[in-house]
């Protein structure tokens, strides 16, 4: 039996239409430049999700050079001059609640766009293999083994993983190395798919830095003091448990945006998602599609 109404694969269909539009829009935003302003980036790629539609569902990732994920620039001055590497964008379309998540690698330098052009082709042949029944397991081992056959390695403690309705995180993960036991895919569920690869002499591994961009609240108890309660219900209101930029904050509370959200983190009323760094300092790309595995045919919704 099929979970999902017609109404609801049409609301998946349309989150990710508008993701892809937005990072063919990123892409071509980002193509013509040697220096990027990333603040600037980031806040035009959400800009353009907001206008066609759809929410947000987690800040635009602009992940560059060893720097594998969670890096969303919150200083109006934050500039890359981008003349060899990697720089990863990712991004969520959310409608209604049902989200789709993609990234694309933008590579220059030879050594960089052979690494991104492997990990593309890897990201699209386990994208055929997302079938009821299959285990999750066996696909990590795919793209672990086509990634050191060609000279590079997956990242091991990244992975994809299952989407539900406001849900970024389900219960399900998609690892990019193999595992003897884990989970089978099931008919009708959804996953971000997103192997992460870097260079064959890496660690393979990521490790917490200690930039903080990125937050998601964890609880809902009421706050002794009134001002911090209200910017902790207002966070709810407009994100539920989903991650959330403290720019997103700043039209509410001005810059004093940044301090409360700080305090909030303090008072462990948000988890802080620190930018991940590979291990040895060894670049890293990364490719993703949000994918609706069904009981013929999957639907590749970011494709």
């Amino acid at each position: 039996m099929n979970p999902l109404s017609e109404e609801i694969l049409e609301k998946y269909i349309e989150a990710g239409k508008i993701a892809k539009s937005a990072l063919k829009y990123a892409v071509e935003y980002v193509s013509p430049k040697r220096k990027i302003n990333l603040f600037e980036l980031c806040e035009a790629i959400e800009g353009y999700i907001r206008s066609k539609g759809a929410s947000l569902a987690f800040p635009c990732n602009l992940s560059f050079n060893e720097i594998a994920a969670h890096y969303s620039p919150t200083e109006p001055h934050d500039e890359l001059v981008f003349d060899n590497g990697l720089l990863k964008i990712d991004v969520g379309a959310m409608v209604d609640g049902y989200i789709a998540d993609t990234a694309v690698t933008i590579a220059r330098g030879y050594e960089y766009e052979k690494l991104a052009v492997i990990n593309k082709q890897i990201l699209n042949e386990v994208l055929t293999m997302f079938k009821p029944g299959v285990s999750l397991g066996s696909i990590g081992k795919y793209v672990e083994d086509r990634a050191k056959k060609s000279g590079y390695k997956p990242i091991s403690n990244l992975s994809g993983h299952l989407v539900g309705n406001y849900t970024l995180h389900g219960g399900k993960s998609v690892p990019n190395v193999g595992q003897f036991f884990s989970p089978k895919i099931e008919a009708w569920e959804v996953y971000a798919v997103e192997p992460f690869l870097t260079f064959g002499d890496a660690s393979g591994e990521v490790m917490n830095s200690s930039v903080i961009q990125i937050y998601s609240l964890t609880k809902m108890k009421k706050i002794k003091d009134k001002s911090l309660n209200h910017v902790k219900d207002t966070i709810y209101k407009k994100f539920r448990f989903l991650p959330f930029s403290p720019r997103w904050l700043v039209d509410e509370f001005g810059e004093d945006a940044y301090s409360l959200v700080g305090h909030l983190f303090k008072m462990r009323y948000l988890r802080g998602y620190p930018a991940l760094i590979e291990r040895t300092r060894r670049f890293v790309s990364q490719f993703e599609h949000t994918i609706i595995v069904t009981d013929g045919d999957p639907i590749i919704i970011t494709n």
